[in-house]
């Protein structure tokens, strides 16, 4: 025997009618989307074109540098005093020279003008005051 519960139910049941679903989000990209992408590109490029210059003036600048110190290099005089004695420009003094002497008395017979610190000393210094017995 039905209950009148269950035929009441079954009325409702018979009168359901879903409801149509929202339509789903479109999966393209946004206008603002795109266009922040566009930004960000041409700020990319401009860094990138700013460092290339960079880097290039940086370069010319530099071998201008090169340029004047190879320049300078095969005259006796351009190891001045304030001017450290670097392997550059030993060997250059080196294929300048006329003699092996004479570009080892251009090297040994600088004065040393840069003073050292106090409490330090020159290891060439204490090398020359060492008495070697042969």
């Amino acid at each position: 025997m039905p209950t009148l519960d269950d035929e009441r139910f079954e009325a409702h049941l018979k009168r359901f009618r879903p409801l149509a679903p929202e339509p789903l989000p479109t999966v393209g990209t946004s206008r603002r989307a795109r266009s922040t992408f566009v930004l960000g590109a041409w700020a990319t490029a401009a860094v990138a074109i700013l460092v290339v210059g960079a880097l290039t003036l940086h370069i010319r600048t530099n071998r201008a540098r090169v340029t004047e110190t190879i320049g300078n290099v095969g005259n006796p005089g351009h190891l001045t005093e304030d001017q450290p004695l670097t392997m550059r420009s030993a060997n250059a003094l080196m294929a300048k020279a006329p003699s092996f002497k004479s570009m080892v008395d251009d090297m040994a017979f600088r004065g040393q003008k840069i003073p050292l610190p106090k409490g330090k000393r020159s290891a060439v210094a204490l090398l020359g005051k060492e008495k070697i017995k042969l």
